[in-house]
């Protein structure tokens, strides 16, 4: 009894700690449920202890008044509950006529939304109907996302990154019915996010983005009438433009030269490696950096005569592969002579030093941001992105040189979805003939 009153549970998954209260043998009726659960809001096992407490204090008030007598005390508990569990005013309830004390003591409506944890657990004790109709099924917003990501196949990335944003929408709403959840909820939501300070964008592409995928396949799943996020919308403010997205000619150079560096023996082989290539091959790819720092030696194969990287990135937009001839520049300075010596190993980290990696957060990943780090210490502006800044300037280069929009397309990964093999037979010799249109980088 001492931990259960001064220690509440927390949660497995969320870390946030949980008020639970078993509801007396002799309210059940009253109350219309087996215990009262809902989220403390914090994480801090002090301030949980404390929230806990008062809690249990305001219950025992709301249950010792209603203890035995008249309706009007049953109704003190209903406002308790809707203070509790609903955003929106109890809805006003016609007096009962005044009875004996002896008078059995007439169910309370159940107009009240509970969390979807606490309907759940008190699935034997339905609450009275309200007149009108049955009471709506609850739907957990937390199995709704997981089954969503799960039929959606969400990427480990995208899982660790909205994960916790269904876990804050919880707390924010108190409970975990999505049947329960009003447009205006949201926008309150909203309001909330953007008062704290932050950024509209990722509000809008983060958060806002997160309930309203997980609540569209509600929908989807027939287990809601409608999207309550569907009209939700953040005004991102737009970004007054200063400069081209892409690296300029200057930067470019700053980059490769550097790459052309001796570097410290304290860095590991794997990574001087990253450093010496990874910049070379985005220059005359296009590849974003999290395609190029999972390849292997074996990604490195022979079309036609022509050799071509298989580009697989393991968060790429189009999960899918593709095939880019290398650039005769890449050839000539020995990169084929890196791949080869690491035959089906990763060429740009050594898996057996890895320290923990997850899939949410990948090895290559790591590798990707310790490149952008370099990068940004190299003294490049802070407006362009030290990885993607490649990627935009291919892009440029390709137009500057005529190069064909369709296989340039191809090239980046901005097509469909179809490998590259279903480009034709002719489709290395075609992308090299374009490729070679790049002029030479001099570093």
């Amino acid at each position: 009894m001492v931990n259960a009153l001064f220690t509440p549970k927390r949660h497995p998954e969320s870390g946030i700690y949980l008020f639970r209260k078993r509801v007396p043998e002799r309210l059940k009726d009253v109350v219309g449920r087996r215990e009262i659960k809902f989220s403390l809001q914090t994480r801090d096992p002090a301030v949980a202890r404390i929230r806990n407490l008062e809690e249990l204090a305001r219950l025992e008030r709301a249950w010792a008044e209603i203890d035995g007598t008249r309706f009007r005390n049953s109704e003190h508990f209903a406002s308790y509950l809707d203070a509790k569990f609903s955003r929106a005013p109890a809805a006003p309830r016609q007096p009962a006529p005044a009875a004996p004390d002896t008078a059995p003591m007439p169910a309370a409506p159940a107009s009240s939304p509970v969390s979807a944890t606490a309907s759940m657990s008190a699935t034997a004790a339905s609450p009275t109907a309200p007149a009108g109709g049955a009471p709506k099924a609850p739907v957990p917003l937390r199995q709704v996302f997981k089954s969503y990501a799960k039929e959606a196949k969400l990427s480990h990335g995208t899982v660790k990154r909205w994960s916790p944003v269904i876990d804050r929408l919880i707390a924010r709403l108190g409970h975990d019915d999505a049947a329960s959840i009003q447009p205006a909820d949201l926008v309150a939501w909203k309001d909330a996010l953007l008062a704290e300070g932050m950024s509209n964008i990722t509000v809008r592409d983060v958060y806002i983005a997160a309930t309203k995928a997980t609540l569209q396949f509600a929908v989807d799943q027939r287990l809601l009438p409608a999207n309550p996020a569907k009209e939700v919308k953040v005004r991102v403010p737009k970004k007054v433009k200063e400069r081209e997205k892409g690296f300029d000619g200057e930067e470019a150079t700053t980059i490769l030269s550097a790459t052309l560096r001796t570097f410290s023996h304290l860095i590991s082989k794997e990574m001087r490696a990253a450093r010496r290539w990874v910049p070379w091959i985005c220059a005359y790819t296009g590849a974003r950096v999290n395609e190029i720092t999972p390849v292997t030696g074996a990604s490195f194969v022979k079309r036609d005569g022509i050799w071509v990287i298989r580009i697989r990135g393991a968060d790429a937009k189009t999960r899918s592969y593709r095939e880019v001839p290398l650039h005769s520049h890449l050839i000539e300075m020995g990169l084929l002579d890196l791949a080869k010596s690491s035959g089906s190993r990763p060429l740009f980290y050594d898996p057996d030093r890895s320290r923990g990696a997850k899939d949410s957060n990948p090895h290559h990943k790591k590798v990707a941001e310790r490149l952008a780090e370099w990068v940004r210490s190299l003294g490049i502006d802070g407006d362009v992105a030290p990885n993607h800044g490649w990627r935009h300037r291919f892009s440029s280069v390709s137009r500057l040189v005529g190069m064909s929009e369709e296989v340039r397309n191809i090239i980046q990964g901005h097509a469909s979805t179809r490998t590259a093999g279903d480009y034709g037979e002719t489709w290395p010799l075609v992308a090299l003939r374009e490729i070679e249109k790049l002029p030479r980088y001099a570093a």
